[in-house]
């Protein structure tokens, strides 16, 4: 949940800045921030929603669907903007709803950057994920940050204008070093495993574009690793046989959904309870020689109507040594 509250943090922002790039200098600085900061928190309300389904297949499916959308976007501001066009007599209609609406899609285009990704263009089912920036990148936030306090304290939109550029520059350094990170993961497996036919995979690791997590897939399983844009050495690869086998035989319409939410990057192993769905996609939470965990494991439950799918518990303990894991691999400490 505190990523969830950081990332909902750095939404905020980007709205109070869009909103006071678009509106004009006579809306005071009370508006300009009430309006980007709760409108950009919006889509986001989603997860409280899902969680009343109490299902975690369900909460993870409608998180980022129809409330990121643009349909539902161009639905919504018309809502929002007769709903609050009394305490904006100084702005028209147009500019009040344009502004609205591009408070609204400015989020989702982030979300777009990110691992998880947005369905966009709902009601096509497919969620934009181009996978180069972490949920959560200070990086990306700070300077966005200082650009609205700054232009807000000063009535100078300039600064504002400044935090965007800047941000914006980030997440395009983030698409160029996750190509050159990509380009140099598949030559250095190539080198190790020349008879192999791959599909490669790199994502940042939490709050930065430095640190990228490798997934390599090939027939039978997983060659998972990290690459730091400070190496020089050789990359290991730590390979995990999908086990697909184990649960091919099932037809359960819950154990489908998993492998549809894991785009199809996982791994099945087992417990005393029996068969855990390990979603590769967000990375090791813990890798050591005696205990491997997963960021999103899920437990498949036997029951009368097929089976239920809960998600195993995370010690907090461990997400701690994770970043401090994070920071030393990042510089080769």
């Amino acid at each position: 949940m505190s990523s969830f509250f950081m990332d909902s943090f750095t939404q905020i922002v980007l709205g109070v800045s869009v909103a006071h790039v678009a509106l004009n200098n006579s809306v005071s600085t009370k508006k300009i921030f009430l309006l980007g900061a709760v409108v950009a928190t919006l889509p986001d309300l989603d997860i409280y929603i899902a969680k009343l389904f109490n299902d975690s297949l369900t909460e993870i499916e409608i998180h980022r669907g129809f409330s990121h959308s643009i349909l539902f976007f161009l639905l919504l501001s018309i809502f929002i903007t007769f709903f609050v066009k009394r305490w904006f007599k100084e702005v028209l209609v147009k500019q009040l709803y344009t502004t609205i609406f591009l408070v609204l899609l400015t989020h989702s285009l982030l979300d777009v950057f990110t691992t998880w990704g947005t369905q966009l263009f709902w009601p096509i089912n497919d969620k934009m994920a181009l996978k180069s920036v972490f949920v959560v990148d200070l990086f990306y936030t700070v300077p966005l940050l200082m650009g609205i306090v700054l232009g807000l304290k000063n009535k100078q939109k300039i600064f504002t204008y400044a935090g965007l550029i800047l941000s914006s520059m980030y997440l395009v350094w983030g698409l160029v070093i996750q190509q050159v990170v990509k380009s140099r993961v598949e030559d250095q497996f190539y080198a190790q495993f020349p008879s192999k036919n791959i599909k490669t995979t790199v994502k940042p690791t939490f709050s930065n574009s430095f640190l990228w997590n490798v997934i390599v897939q090939d027939v039978d399983g997983f060659y998972i690793s990290d690459y730091s844009i400070f190496d020089s050495k050789e990359m290991s690869f730590q390979y995990f046989p999908q086990n697909k086998k184990l649960i091919d035989h099932i037809k359960d319409s819950n154990i489908n959904r998993l492998k549809e939410i894991s785009e199809n990057q996982y791994i099945i192993t087992e417990n005393e309870n029996g068969f855990v769905f390990n979603d590769l996609r967000f990375g090791l939470l813990k890798n050591t020689d005696s205990d491997v965990q997963f960021a999103f494991s899920y437990q498949l439950i036997p029951s009368k109507n097929g089976y239920i799918v809960k998600e195993l518990p995370k010690d907090k303990r461990d997400g701690m040594q994770l970043l401090k894991n994070i920071w030393f691999r990042i510089f080769n400490i």
